[in-house]
């Protein structure tokens, strides 16, 4: 279902990836736009590739050096590093 445009995430599957797996961050125009208030310094780098160090909910991934007050990222924005 979308919303404003974005597709809304409530009531998607678990996150596929483990703590300790690389991912890369490729974030939708959602994400993006979600990210849009984060100091420069938290933001990651779209296309970059990360270590997951928690998951959250199931659903939000944090990786190594991410310390946004908000929490972890929703899966969707990353996919896996070949």
């Amino acid at each position: 279902m979308t919303v404003g445009g974005f597709e809304r995430l409530e009531n998607m599957e678990p996150s596929p990836f483990k703590v300790g797996e690389m991912v890369r961050y490729k974030p939708s125009r959602r994400g993006l736009s979600l990210d849009a208030n984060t100091p420069p310094e938290q933001k990651l780098v779209p296309n970059r590739v990360y270590r997951i160090e928690a998951v959250q909910q199931d659903s939000y991934i944090v990786v190594e050096g991410y310390r946004h007050s908000g929490g972890g990222i929703h899966w969707t924005e990353f996919a896996k590093d070949e």
